[in-house]
């Protein structure tokens, strides 16, 4: 974990969540899924999000999102009878002190210098009537401190300076926003936990509206606030350059990207050089952009943004972004994991080639029988022409061939997590 990041997120547990009847997905600084289409990358990254959903919302409000509880249930070759998510994250002891400083909570100082490893999950059953569901299990858990919810009270709890009778306000309820109004620990997860993830899905349309003004800092999933958080950004002059050298790099000529507000709406406006050596420019509104730059622009603000996630995921990195502008989004990506942690789910060959996807970084996601496993490269495919060569067979065998060939891929290059 880099000391400028709080917190790390190590991995998610996975049971009876869509096509997954059981995984564990290992994140590093820079992760990157790869998979044919309707294998499950998308579910790991929606995974992720619905924690985070449960915890700022509700778990009524997450589960109806997506369907309800039976929409989500594994239909695999055995049906699932709960779903359970889980998530281990490290806590730097830096980021631990600031908790207790700030909210005079009682929180104990973990003795070795990495920090607090934490565990936190749930796990939801169908209920009958119009409950329609009930939270089984819940369970935050860091060495010898921590609280363990099954059924009814009372409840396990263990090294915390919560109230022995603290209990959710119903079945349908997570206990840990509750916990952590007692405990500094439990404040301390619950913030990362609800401030960890955010994935991104760039929509120029949405872009293009420009919307009123909100003055958000947070960068909207679609990226339609943009306007807001780069004006935000603009109290700092290297944030600004980043991004603007990067999106240069994408689109040639464009040398600025500035905010401004008119009507009570946040306004993006992009500076065109009119030729080499010229200081005479053009300055376009969003309308005359390409769908491209804006997607540019809007992945990179959210690895720039201030308050930057703990995880920023990017999907579909291939959709309308040349190959030239997806190995300059790479970039930017592979150089901003001192701030943030990176999950990339792609199928692009130009993103898979980029010297950023490595062995080690690499997470396979296949499906058998209606079950989906994550698998991870040999230790011996490190080298990385063989490493491109196990890709470039791999994104060939997703679309052309037979079940037999993708049995011979999984057994030379693969290993089970």
């Amino acid at each position: 974990m880099s000391a400028a990041r709080p917190f790390h997120i190590e991995e998610l547990h996975l049971s009876g969540f869509r096509a997954f009847a059981k995984t564990r997905l290992q994140l590093g600084d820079f992760t990157v899924l790869v998979g044919r289409n309707g294998v499950g990358k998308s579910t790991l990254v929606d995974a992720l999000e619905f924690l985070r959903e449960a915890l700022t919302d509700s778990l009524e409000a997450a589960l109806e999102r997506r369907g309800g509880l039976e929409a989500l249930l594994h239909r695999g070759p055995r049906e699932s009878s709960h779903l359970s998510v889980a998530l281990g994250v490290r806590l730097s002891t830096a980021y631990l002190r600031e908790v207790r400083r700030t909210t005079g909570l009682p929180l104990p100082l973990p003795r070795s210098r990495a920090g607090a490893t934490v565990t936190y999950g749930f796990r939801v059953v169908p209920a009958r009537g119009r409950a329609r569901f009930s939270v089984d299990s819940e369970v935050s858990q860091a060495m010898d401190w921590g609280f363990h919810r099954s059924g009814s009270p009372p409840w396990n709890v263990w090294g915390c300076s919560v109230p022995p009778g603290l209990r959710a306000p119903s079945r349908r309820s997570l206990l840990l926003p509750l916990a952590a109004q007692h405990d500094g620990l439990h404040r301390a997860l619950l913030d990362a936990l609800t401030t960890s993830c955010r994935v991104y899905r760039p929509s120029p349309e949405a872009l293009r509206v420009e919307p009123p003004t909100s003055g958000a800092v947070l960068l909207n999933q679609d990226g339609s606030n943009a306007g807001d958080v780069l004006h935000h950004l603009a109290r700092r002059k290297e944030d600004v350059e980043w991004v603007a050298r990067h999106l240069a790099a994408v689109t040639p000529g464009l040398v600025g990207v500035r905010a401004s507000a008119a009507a009570g709406r946040c306004l993006l406006r992009f500076h065109l050089r009119q030729g080499p050596g010229s200081r005479a420019g053009t300055e376009l509104d969003v309308r005359a952009v390409s769908d491209g730059t804006l997607r540019a622009l809007v992945l990179l603000l959210a690895l720039r943004q201030r308050p930057t996630p703990a995880l920023v995921c990017m999907e579909k990195l291939e959709a309308s972004l040349h190959p030239s502008a997806i190995s300059v989004v790479m970039e930017a990506a592979e150089a901003s994991t001192h701030r943030c942690q990176v999950l990339l789910a792609t199928y692009s060959p130009e993103a898979l080639a980029h010297p950023a996807v490595t062995s080690a970084r690499v997470r396979v996601v296949v499906s058998r029988e209606g079950r989906s496993r994550i698998l991870t490269p040999r230790a011996d495919v490190a080298e990385p022409a063989l490493l491109r060569r196990f890709l470039g067979a791999l994104l060939t065998e997703s679309e052309l061939s037979p079940a037999e060939e993708s049995k011979y891929l999984e057994e030379d290059y693969l290993v089970a997590v």
